[in-house]
């Protein structure tokens, strides 16, 4: 073998802990030597403080200018110590400090440090060579949190550039030399990655190697191609050849016997679980795999997730992107939920774990399974179905009624189909979703005739939409190209209809708040008066419907008002009139201690902030869009009401 031209690092046995203790020590003494000097100056040559510290540096220095000098035999006796104290003890704490930073020094250059971390390293990879590639390997290592310590024979190289990483472990040697891939730790090793220029020397460190170690992986490069063979022979479990091959394929070669493919079943609700389970054991997931009816190959696609906020960050894009989560979950409903996942690990164990929890949670299907058992699987658990991929977009808009037949040419124009309309009713957390599935103008055209013609339908519409927002509605709109759905966002946006695309149902309340010509209004007034709804009618509002809030049980009463115009006021008068129609009101009105509120639509936010200040100045409103829980505590602190009902 070949010896290195550096020196190996020290063993541990050879490391000494730095004396820092006996510096410390040695300068406490040369301290405590002239507090002595300067109070037996005081007290024994009779000088003042400043002539006392002077006389007892120059004595401890033995300069001695000879200004001051003992005369009487206890002041010599009194110098004598002072001199013979300095040079001894000044110069042994001068030689100690030179030595401990010295030994400092040295520790540093000669890696001693480094060596401490080496020898407590198990589990890792020894890479040999960090050229090009094998700092690409390198990097691929680090961004799976595995360890790594690297032979490097340039000793510039590790001292200048991989010893300045406090987390980066490293040897300057020759790694062909027996002594330096023991001191890298091979008996504790994962495997060994070689990776320098020279297929001699990756030839001499396989050989190496596997003498040291016969159970140890070993990964190899091979500059030429000619050469892979004698590798093999050599003892290589892979070569790999940078000429068609990259930095990733030396690391998945070097990671083989701790990597597996799982194939599991669960829908998109259940990635955070899986995700969870993979990675709390030091897990990467490499890749996931779809595997499609139409293709021969799995769709495959390249993850490289090593930390949970990667997939916490990934399911918040997908909440902020409906259009997004949505395609997801419809390649996740054509394989029934079954994918697979390529995931490396630290060691077996950590695989080994990994697949026991995943059984336990009841979604892993196979390890290791090939495409032809993964077939199989899927006939035993799932349905294999044909996926189609639609672009798509949910545009929210709002518009009255009569805006409708625009919008739809708009969409039906451009080769749009409209699959769904969602209205948003005050009171309900979810919308109210309708499929509409609708691409052929005609059958546009025969709804709006239609509508036309049946004033009752027409009416009831109208009253959804003035419910929802006065107007604000969403469509999830399907095109056969992306170019389609841009022109459809385009002139939607240019008719002013369009509040946003791909809103979330935070975003939409947030826009009915902002634009919408709906508000609900809790009022206090005796019954039979109609101030109120004078007040809304003379400014062109319309008033849905009425509430009255029944204490005790809790109960809400809901009457059908829609009162839009001056003859809808005046046969509300008149019903009022009637005795029954009076005794009724008259009954909620006093169990419901007179407060009722009305859902009130106008043609425009203006004008119901209007309507709001008016009805305000008449000392009949009590509150606006409040929670039911806020409107029961109004109702309840109302003095009750004494009636009869005969």
């Amino acid at each position: 073998m070949a010896q290195t031209p550096f020196t190996l690092l020290p063993s541990p046995k050879d490391i000494t802990p730095v004396p820092f203790s006996i510096v410390r020590y040695a300068l406490m003494g040369v301290g405590i030597l002239v507090i002595y000097g300067f109070i037996g100056s005081l007290l024994i040559m009779k000088l003042d403080p400043v002539n006392a510290l002077y006389f007892t540096i120059i004595t401890i220095a033995t300069v001695g200018y000879g200004d001051i000098s003992p005369i009487n035999p206890a002041q010599k006796l009194f110098a004598m110590t002072l001199v013979m104290g300095g040079v001894g003890l000044v110069a042994y704490a001068f030689t100690l400090t030179v030595t401990v930073v010295s030994m400092a020094v040295e520790e540093i250059t000669t890696g001693a440090k480094q060596r401490h971390r080496i020898s407590d390293t198990k589990d890792h990879f020894i890479i040999c060579g960090y050229g090009r590639v094998g700092s690409a390997v390198h990097r691929e290592l680090l961004r799976r949190k595995q360890r790594t310590i690297i032979i490097e024979k340039d000793k510039a190289v590790v001292e200048k550039e991989l010893w300045e990483e406090p987390d980066v472990l490293a040897i300057p040697g020759d790694a062909t030399d027996e002594d330096i891939i023991k001191d890298a730790g091979i008996e504790r090793a994962r495997g060994v990655i070689i990776t320098t220029g020279d297929d001699v020397d990756n030839l001499f460190i396989t050989l190496t190697a596997r003498e040291i170690r016969s159970d140890i992986w070993i990964v190899t490069r091979a500059s030429k191609k000619v050469n892979i063979k004698r590798l093999y022979r050599a003892g290589a479990d892979k070569v790999i050849s940078p000429e068609t091959s990259g930095a990733e394929d030396i690391f998945f070669a070097a990671i083989q016997p701790t990597i597996m493919k799982i194939t599991l079943m669960h829908g998109v609700d259940g990635i955070r679980k899986e995700a969870e389970i993979i990675l709390k054991h030091n897990c990467t997931l490499e890749n996931i795999e779809y595997h499609l009816p139409e293709f021969k190959e799995p769709l495959a696609r390249k993850i490289e997730v090593s930390g949970l906020d990667e997939i916490d960050r990934f399911l918040k894009s997908l909440e902020k992107e409906p259009s997004r989560k949505k395609s997801l979950e419809r390649i996740y409903e054509s394989v029934s939920g079954i994918h697979s996942h390529w995931i490396s690990g630290p060691n077996k164990e950590a695989l080994n774990a990994v697949t026991d929890e995943l059984k336990k949670e009841g979604i892993l299907l196979g390890v290791n399974l090939t495409e032809d058992e993964i077939k199989e699987v899927a006939r035993k658990y799932g349905r294999l179905v044909e996926v189609v991929i639609k672009p798509e977009i949910k545009i929210t808009e709002n518009h009255s009624l009569p805006d409708i037949r625009e919008e739809s040419e708009i969409i039906l124009e451009n080769r749009g189909t409209l699959e769904d309309i969602e209205y948003y009713l005050p009171g309900f957390n979810e919308p109210l979703h309708r499929k509409i599935e609708l691409s052929e103008p005609e059958k546009m055209e025969s709804f709006l005739n239609h509508l036309e013609e049946d004033k009752q339908r027409m009416e009831s519409l109208e009253r959804l939409y003035n419910l929802s927002g006065g107007g604000i509605h969403s469509h999830r709109i399907s095109s056969p190209d992306t170019d389609s759905l841009a022109k459809i966002e385009k002139k939607l946006k240019e008719k002013g209809i369009l509040l946003g695309v791909n809103l979330s149902h935070a975003e939409i309340e947030q826009k009915i708040k902002e634009y919408g010509r709906v508000s609900e209004m809790i009022l206090k007034h005796k019954p039979g008066q109609i101030d109120d709804k004078k007040v809304v009618i003379s400014n062109h509002g319309r008033i849905l419907d009425s509430k009255h809030y029944l204490p005790g049980v809790r109960q809400v009463v809901t009457r059908r008002l829609y009162l839009k115009d001056e003859e809808d006021l005046k046969n509300c008068e008149e019903e009022y009139k009637k005795p029954e129609a009076q005794r009724s009101l008259r009954a909620l009105s006093a169990i419901s201690r007179n407060v009722h509120s009305h859902i009130i639509s106008a043609g425009d936010i203006e004008t119901v902030k209007k309507i709001e200040k008016e009805l305000d100045r008449l000392g009949i409103l009590i509150g606006v869009n409040l929670p039911e829980k806020e409107i029961w505590t109004l109702v309840e602190s109302e003095e009750p009401v004494k009636f009869c009902i005969e």
